[in-house]
């Protein structure tokens, strides 16, 4: 095994933390233009019939809300054994997915595990005994943003091809 001098270990640490702070910030914009689609989505339902009434409700709605809400206009206007049920049900179990990753990493604490070449994310306060740790590579933290992405080319084709 490799012995660090201190300066190696200060560079890694560096290294993997500006990186991490490039994914996790991209991940910010992501999140937030997924969450203004699923917004927009929603405030369009039913063709904008009632764009200027659901506007201000939709707006204040936390992203799983407007989860669970995409989930009930889903059931009302394709029944049972329509083709968007499925396709739109995976997209609702990657959505929750991908929030409760953000939720974790949005409002855990980070370290850095240069060892491993990984940041890693806590959630707890050091005396709880709850306390837990994920470790990240950067590349899986490139991950979870791509999964972001890709939800929200995911929701412009269902919106395309069956909207609520």
């Amino acid at each position: 095994m490799k012995e660090w001098t201190s300066v190696e270990v200060e560079r890694a640490r560096q290294a993997l933390e500006q990186a991490a702070a490039m994914a996790l910030g991209r991940m910010i914009f992501e999140y937030s233009r997924l969450d203004m689609a699923l917004g927009l989505l929603l405030v369009w339902s039913n063709e904008g019939a009632h764009l200027e009434k659901i506007t201000p409700l939709i707006e204040n709605l936390t992203f799983h809300k407007k989860v669970d809400l995409l989930k009930e206009h889903v059931h009302t206007k394709y029944l049972c054994g329509h083709a968007a049920g499925p396709v739109y049900a995976n997209w609702i179990v990657d959505a929750h997915s991908v929030r409760m990753r953000r939720n974790e990493m949005v409002h855990g604490r980070w370290g850095i595990d240069h060892m491993k070449n990984q940041v890693v994310n806590v959630i707890g306060l050091p005396t709880s005994p709850g306390q837990s740790s994920k470790g990240y590579t950067i590349d899986e933290l490139k991950d979870v943003l791509e999964r972001m992405v890709q939800l929200q080319v995911r929701l412009a084709e269902l919106r395309a091809t069956w909207p609520v």
